[in-house]
């Protein structure tokens, strides 16, 4: 494991090799989705737009990634009303751990990781 020139720890991994371990039914980006970091909460928004980071590269192929939060949004199902699937996971010392999950997430989905997430970022 290296370290990037803030001194966080980065990791080489495979994220849809490392999602299917936790999660062998997904149909990982079956009709798209993404990858974000997450460095900070703004709740004067009540959607997706109050986890606040970066969009990140993510598949099936060797990538580079730092300690820290990541909210992951897959699609699944049929094209015209794909399933949006979002999983918060933490990156730390060379461990991808899911912390929470939403299945078909809809409205104000976000919200719901609002706890975890802040438990995480204030330690």
């Amino acid at each position: 494991m290296a370290e990037d020139r803030l001194g966080d720890k980065i990791m080489m991994l495979n994220w849809e090799k490392e999602i299917k371990i936790i999660d062998p039914d997904i149909s990982f980006r079956y009709n798209g989705g993404w990858l974000k970091t997450i460095e900070k909460l703004d709740k004067t928004v009540k959607n997706g737009y109050s986890l606040v980071g970066d969009f990140v590269k993510s598949g099936d192929f060797e990538e580079e990634y730092s300690d820290g939060l990541y909210l992951d949004c897959n699609k699944e199902g049929k094209k015209r009303k794909s399933q949006q699937d979002y999983r918060l996971f933490r990156i730390k010392d060379g461990k991808l751990r899911l912390l929470d999950l939403i299945i078909d997430g809809q409205g104000n989905w976000a919200c719901e990781f609002w706890d975890t997430i802040e438990e995480e970022i204030n330690g």
